[in-house]
């Protein structure tokens, strides 16, 4: 695990959420869906801060990160830490679903497709701003009708909302939709990814997984497949 220094250089709405702009090094800075663990100065835990997209000096992060963040808090920074998301070569239509309140940690995959090519459709009900041109964006109750349009799925779950992708991509017959996706499983992460404390555990073909460790981007068949909530 690395470890380097960092600070938070501004705070501000970024396609309508707040985030931070991380200051630190460039290999420091995660791939999408990976994160880094951020503590500063005598904080009890470190928090896990997740990419949204790049500056020339560092790296966005949206919340959830602690309230006394001020631009110019120093921060101890971990990682990169975890699997961050990998598109097959020949994905050209992409669902990125964002069942939790935010939608801002999938939106880096974007810019890896290449338009006209590739068609990029935002499944997600939290408040939209500035986003990119390029995306066409629904509600998530209009997702059903899409299952089919889709050739691979992106989607950003809250840990305790697994048990909602368990019926969104299986059939009414119990089957499971047969496309190809990843989930990034976002939960508390006090451990600094040693998967120790058992917060982020995530039932993954009949075995238990930790998203700090394991994860936390899953392959979706192996999060939904055999689960049961």
């Amino acid at each position: 695990m690395g470890r380097t220094m960092g600070y938070v250089a501004e705070l501000g709405l970024v396609a309508g959420e707040e985030q931070a702009r991380i200051a630190c090094s460039p290999e420091f800075v995660p791939a999408p869906g990976q994160y880094l663990m951020g503590a500063s100065r005598g904080a009890v835990q470190a928090t896990p801060l997740f990419l949204t997209g790049k500056w020339k000096q560092g790296f966005l992060a949206p919340k959830p990160f602690p309230s006394e963040w001020q631009p110019g808090t120093e921060l101890t920074l971990y990682g990169p830490l975890g699997t961050g998301f990998s598109l097959p070569g020949d994905v050209q239509r992409l669902a990125l679903i964002a069942s939790g309140e935010t939608h801002s940690r999938l939106l880096p995959l974007a810019g890896q497709l290449q338009y006209p090519q590739a068609n990029i459709t935002l499944f997600s009900d939290a408040p939209l701003a500035d986003l990119p041109p390029e995306l066409e964006i629904y509600p998530m109750q209009d997702l059903p009708e899409y299952l089919n349009w889709a050739d691979f799925y992106a989607v950003d779950a809250p840990i305790e909302r697994l048990g909602t992708l368990q019926e969104l991509f299986n059939y009414p017959d119990g089957r499971l939709v047969s496309k190809r996706g990843q989930v990034l499983v976002h939960s508390s992460m006090p451990c600094l990814g040693l998967g120790r404390c058992g917060v982020c555990a995530v039932k993954v073909k009949r075995a238990w997984k930790h998203a700090c460790e394991d994860g936390p981007v899953f392959e979706l068949a192996d999060v939904i497949k055999e689960a049961s909530w």
